[in-house]
C-alpha cells in the first residue's frame, strides 16, 4: 500500500471583501462580482451623502449617491475597465448634483419668469461677487502650506469631518480643528492681501 500524502490545512483567514483596497473592489467589480459594488457603498456612501448634502437636500443627496453607484456599475460592469474608485465616484456624484440644480433651475425659472433672482433671494450681483471672492481664494490655495492645504481641501471640498480629518492626519479631533481654523486664517489673509 502506497502511503498518502496529505496537504497541510491553511489558517489563514480569507479575506473579506470588505477589507479589499479600491483597487481590487474596482477590478472585482469589472468582472461581475456584486459584491464588491456592495462594499463599494458601504465605503464611500457616507462620504459621497456629505459631498451631494453641500448641493442638494437629503432625499435628492441620494438619489445622487445611487445614480452614481449605478454609473459605476454600468461603466465597470463586465468591460475589464478599471478606474480610480474614489475620485470616479465623486466626480459621478458632482454631476448629479449639477444636473439636478440645472433641472430646479430649469423649474424656477419657468416658474418665475426671466428675473435675475438666485437661491435664496440674493440678486445676480451678489452671486457674481461671492465667486469672485470664491474664485479667489481657490487660486490663492496652492500658496498655503501642503497639510494646511490638503486639511483644508478634505473639509471643504469633500465634505469631510473632523474625526475623519483626525485620522487622516494621525491627529486627535481637536488638533484636525486647530488645523481647519489655521487653514482658514491663513487663507483669509491671503485673499485679503
Amino acid at each position: 500500500m502506497t502511503p498518502v500524502q496529505l496537504s497541510r490545512p491553511s489558517f489563514s483567514a480569507p479575506v473579506r471583501v470588505a477589507d479589499m483596497s479600491d483597487a481590487v473592489l474596482s477590478r472585482r467589480l469589472a468582472e461581475g462580482d456584486l459584491s464588491a459594488l456592495d462594499a463599494i457603498y458601504r465605503r464611500h456612501a457616507p462620504a459621497l451623502r456629505r459631498y451631494a448634502r453641500r448641493y442638494l437636500d437629503a432625499a435628492l443627496a441620494e438619489d445622487a449617491v445611487h445614480d452614481a453607484l449605478t454609473r459605476t456599475q454600468l461603466a465597470l460592469l463586465g468591460k475589464r475597465r478599471v478606474v480610480e474608485l474614489r475620485p470616479w465616484l465623486f466626480r459621478c456624484v458632482r454631476n448629479a448634483c449639477l444636473s439636478e440644480l440645472d433641472r430646479a433651475s430649469t423649474r424656477r425659472r419657468g416658474e418665475l419668469g426671466a428675473e435675475p433672482i438666485a437661491e435664496g433671494g440674493a440678486d445676480c450681483c451678489d452671486v457674481v461677487a461671492r465667486n469672485e471672492h470664491l474664485r479667489a481664494a481657490l487660486a490663492r490655495m496652492s500658496e498655503l502650506p501642503p497639510r494646511q492645504r490638503e486639511a483644508l481641501a478634505l473639509r471643504a471640498l469633500d465634505g469631510a469631518g473632523y474625526d475623519d480629518l483626525a485620522a487622516h492626519f494621525a491627529l486627535t479631533e481637536n488638533a484636525a480643528v486647530q488645523l481647519v481654523h489655521r487653514a482658514r486664517r491663513n487663507l483669509t489673509a491671503l485673499v485679503a492681501a
